[in-house]
């Protein structure tokens, strides 16, 4: 809040003139409005420091305190700006005497006269102008000026202490500063800033800067001081105090080097259902910079977050101060009399947090704004989204600003914690996805898209040939095609056989009449679009002669010592021999090397000969062994 034109000791009392009321009706005294008890004393809708009857200042020291920077409320002015500043456009702070574009990040001029666009907490605190800035990692925008130059020459002296304060307010932003009021509320970062002044010794620097990044990596500048801002809508006082260790001759004001990752712009979601991307942007005014003991401030500074459940807020009183009340949005919060405010442990909510004091006879506050518990809205990638099972489907977690993945859900019983993978689904169905993440302040987001990824049925082709092998006398086989049902297309490349392809589901192929495997590939589509190739192989063989003899004389001869097929051109098959109790005495696949009765008395035996060819019958029969 603005600084009150006057300043007075807590609690204040508002009073009120006797009224003399017409007819020669009583004299009636006004309801005084008692300015630390959250009460609507005077029943005007005003309560404490939001009633104009209770002013406290933010800052106390001499009217027309002069600063260190010239033309520091920015009031001074050669011409109007109209624009944000762009590569295209005039550097419009050149407009303010005295200032110039600091660095060739492009900081805006904001001035009541020109440009003051909707969507920022304008006007300014101080009069009618302000500078604003982003400050991001990578890209940075400041507001400098040089101290010795036009005359009179006013360096900081090194070992002499400083204070710096201004006004500062923030808000969300679009690249082109078109955001409604509904999306420029900036609570919805609850990391700080770190603002700083950074300073060059010896030197009055040339503006601008060649540099987009953090002033404090390019030679000769260093950080002198530093405040935690809270971004907030609400025009706020802060300060920095600080002792150069140098006489310092240029200042640059603005984002420190290390920044939160989440300044470089997150999803938003606000109450009113709008989604869009922001980036938080900063405006300052009235930048006051004297000797420490010209200024009198009291600092108030928010720590925590309501998601940890440790929010606090602590106040450093000036010397001397009295008379301590916390408010929460300008209303008094009974009993809390001391410097630090245990926000959690009272339950309290989001807002401005505001302390007083009495200091010289004076109302003097400080405050700070304390973000409410706002969710992170997790943002989703996924490619392909949909296609055939088995489906590979890449994930990553875009939401950026600093948040960190916590957990997925695919849908499919497979969970991970990974940022980015990728993922294969192989039934078919539809897969709900799930993301739940963390921002830097401990609030969770969750989002669940439903049906986010669809996986058609495969088409799952087979082939089918019968028969197989095929005899080379006859090489026809009866070739068909089968799979999912809703497959619309068949394709078969039958490469030697006759036809060599066919678009039907079923074929009829003659295969070369030389023994040998010839490969077929079958080629299905569904209503999908989802493709299948199968490969599969028609063997063409010589089915070969296997007749067997009915006697043998295993005596070492050398003449029909064993029982092997007669004629045998190699068809394959097993035989076996059984006793005349039906017992198996010996089996082989070696029908070449055949069965030599070794160790079996003379008689009759029975046997069996199967060959491998399908559709060929077994071969029965009788053998007597007779040495």
């Amino acid at each position: 809040m603005p600084p009150a034109s006057t300043s007075t000791s807590t609690p204040v009392l508002k009073t009120c003139s006797t009224l003399l009321l017409a007819l020669a009706f009583p004299t009636l005294l006004c309801a005084q409005e008692v300015c630390n008890n959250g009460l609507d004393d005077d029943n005007d809708g005003l309560i404490d420091l939001n009633d104009p009857d209770c002013p406290c200042s933010t800052l106390v020291a001499a009217d027309d305190l002069p600063s260190y920077i010239r033309n520091h409320s920015f009031e001074d002015r050669l011409c109007c700006p109209l624009s944000f500043v762009s590569v295209v456009s005039p550097p419009w702070l050149d407009c303010a005497n005295g200032w110039h574009q600091a660095t060739i990040a492009t900081s805006d001029y904001f001035h009541e006269c020109g440009y003051s666009p909707v969507g920022f907490n304008l006007p300014p605190a101080d009069g009618d102008g302000a500078v604003g800035f982003f400050a991001q990692p990578g890209y940075f925008e400041y507001v400098g000026t040089c101290l010795t130059w036009p005359l009179p020459s006013n360096p900081l002296l090194a070992g002499v202490t400083y204070t710096l304060s201004l006004w500062i307010s923030a808000a969300a932003v679009n690249s082109y500063h078109s955001q409604t009021l509904a999306q420029a509320d900036p609570s919805y970062w609850s990391e700080q800033l770190p603002l700083a002044i950074f300073g060059h010794a010896d030197e009055c620097v040339e503006f601008p800067i060649p540099t987009l990044d953090c002033i404090g990596l390019m030679p000769g500048w260093s950080e002198l001081g530093r405040v935690m801002v809270q971004p907030a809508w609400e025009w706020t006082r802060v300060s920095i105090t600080f002792t150069p260790t140098q006489d310092i001759h240029s200042i640059l004001i603005g984002g420190g080097c290390d920044v939160p990752a989440s300044f470089s712009g997150k999803w938003i979601v606000n109450a009113e259902g709008e989604g869009y991307y922001g980036t938080p942007y900063f405006l300052v005014d009235d930048l006051l910079l004297t000797e420490a003991q010209d200024q009198v401030l009291q600092p108030v500074a928010v720590t925590g977050n309501l998601c940890a459940e440790d929010a606090g807020a602590l106040a450093i009183p000036p010397s001397g101060a009295s008379g301590f009340q916390w408010y929460l949005d300008g209303v008094a919060i009974p009993g809390q009399t001391t410097a630090d405010l245990d926000i959690s442990g009272m339950g309290l909510g989001p807002g401005t947090y505001t302390m007083t004091s009495t200091f010289n006879g004076q109302c003097l506050m400080g405050n700070s704004f304390l973000p409410p518990a706002s969710a992170p809205v997790p943002q989703i990638s996924m490619a392909p989204d949909s296609g055939c099972a088995p489906l590979t489907v890449a994930f990553a977690d875009t939401t950026g600003g600093g948040t960190q993945t916590i957990h997925w859900d695919l849908g499919d019983g497979n969970t991970t914690a990974d940022s980015a993978f990728t993922h294969t689904y192989t039934a078919p169905g539809s897969f709900d996805v799930t993301l739940r993440v963390r921002d830097a302040a401990g609030c969770e987001g969750e989002l669940t898209i439903p049906d986010a990824i669809t996986v058609f049925p495969g088409a799952n082709g087979q082939i089918n040939a019968n028969p197989n092998p095929v005899d080379a006398e006859d090489p026809t086989v009866q070739l068909s095609g089968s799979g999912s049902a809703d497959i619309i297309s068949w394709w078969w490349d039958l490469g030697a056989a006759n036809p060599s392809t066919s678009t039907d589901q079923d074929v009829e192929a003659d295969f070369p009449a030389v023994p040998g495997d010839y490969p077929v590939m079958l080629v299905v589509s569904t209503t999908n679009g989802c493709v299948d190739t199968v490969l599969s192989m028609v063997t063409v063989i010589d089915p070969g002669v296997i007749e067997m003899p009915n006697v043998f004389s295993p005596n070492g001869d050398g003449r029909n010592d064993r029982f092997i097929p007669i004629g045998y051109k190699g068809a394959p098959g097993l035989m076996e021999i059984y006793n005349r109790w039906g017992q198996v005495v010996f089996s082989t696949r070696n029908l070449v090397q055949g069965w030599n009765g070794s160790g079996f008395p003379d008689g009759t035996y029975f046997f069996i000969v199967t060959p491998d060819m399908p559709g060929t019958g077994a071969l029965t029969g009788h053998i007597t062994l007779v040495r």
